[in-house]
């Protein structure tokens, strides 16, 4: 029964949510995640409501019938798509700012691209830029993201950074 409430409570909001947020997945991945996946959880919400709409009518009333099943089922839509609705303002909420961070995500990945960025997976050696330099990862502050030079004593190599993380410009190793 726990599982149920927890069911009839956060799946309209997940899904509603969910719906309206923004993602950044293909076709495929927003017709079946996004579209049919959230619209499952609210119909899972619908009926676990329902179920637990008629059990409380049936363990009141001694009388339980198909008309208070069909009132369950009712009452049980009717607090769903408020609690969808509500997850739908909370997912309209957070969709700019979602939005711009997989805007500035894609402009960060075809700024390394076209610069020749090169990364490596590896924990000493990150990356190589254009010029086939060794570079290791060490920060990132608000303005640049800070290499180390791999065997250059002292040599750094910085990528600048607008207000809003998108990378600008590489520097190179100074």
């Amino acid at each position: 029964m726990l599982l149920l409430l927890a069911a009839a409570f956060i799946c309209p909001f997940i899904g509603g949510r969910g719906l309206v947020r923004g993602h950044n997945r293909g076709f495929f991945g927003t017709l079946f995640l996004t579209f049919i996946g959230n619209l499952l959880l609210i119909a899972i919400s619908i009926a676990a409501w329902s179920v637990i709409i008629f059990y409380l009518i049936s363990v009141t009333s001694t009388e339980a019938n198909t008309h208070s099943l069909t009132g369950a089922i009712f009452l049980g839509a009717s607090v769903t798509l408020l609690m969808t609705a509500t997850g739908i303002l909370v997912g309209l909420f957070q969709r700019p700012k979602r939005l711009k961070i997989f805007a500035v995500a894609c402009a960060n990945e075809d700024f390394m691209q076209k610069q020749g960025f090169q990364e490596t997976g590896g924990s000493d050696i990150t990356h190589y830029d254009q010029n086939g330099n060794a570079l290791r990862f060490l920060e990132v502050h608000p303005a640049k993201i800070v290499f180390m030079a791999v065997g250059r004593r002292g040599k750094r190599a910085f990528i600048d950074l607008d207000s809003d993380g998108r990378m600008v410009a590489y520097s190179g190793i100074q």
